[in-house]
């Protein structure tokens, strides 16, 4: 058992070692460092090696540590904008949702007023389909009877217009009286 242990703590010895030996590179950025390294970033975001040479011998640092701080900057860059991104994308979806609710509401309101107006065409279509049937024979043989004598008169009030004199006869108009429709009642013309 005491040699496992000895060979357990020999091989963790070399890893602590190495593990120690990376905390003494990575060292704390101070806040001028970090300030410059921000103004560069905001000036431009991709780092160039030229960039990276010159960035590392005005603060101290290796370039591998200006490298990896410019794509962690990059990574976080990225975010925020996708955070920016889809606030606002979620605040034009709340604003294009509560529109289409207010439009479907409103289709429904037509379409319930449009039902209640065909149903009332409907039921006083219904109460009169026989006057109406009526009432086109009586017109269309008036209209036959008028356009025969319509010809003369056409040219009489052409006539009279120009002269700014129009005159109208009674004969121009159906003289056949129409009779009250009484439901139940059949309807005989005289």
């Amino acid at each position: 058992m005491e040699v496992k242990q000895q060979a357990l703590a020999e091989t963790s010895s070399p890893m602590e070692k190495m593990n120690c030996g990376n905390q003494e590179k990575k060292k704390r950025l101070t806040s001028d460092q970090l300030d410059s390294l921000e103004n560069s970033f905001q000036k431009e975001i991709k780092l160039d090696p030229d960039r990276k040479m010159k960035l590392s011998k005005e603060l101290g640092l290796q370039p591998r540590q200006i490298a990896v701080w410019f794509q962690n900057r990059r990574a976080r860059w990225k975010n925020k904008q996708l955070e920016h991104l889809y606030d606002s994308l979620k605040q034009e979806f709340d604003v294009i949702s509560k529109e289409k609710q207010k439009l479907e509401e409103e289709v429904m309101k037509l379409k319930t007023m449009l039902r209640e107006q065909a149903s009332r065409t409907q039921q006083v279509s219904t109460g009169y389909t026989e006057i109406s049937g009526e009432e086109t024979v009586e017109s269309t043989s008036e209209a036959l009877r008028c356009s025969k004598r319509g010809t003369l008169h056409h040219q009489q009030q052409q006539n009279n217009i120009g002269e700014g004199n129009c005159s109208f006869t009674l004969e121009d108009y159906n003289t056949v009286p129409v009779l009250p429709y009484w439901p139940g009642v059949p309807y005989y013309h005289p």
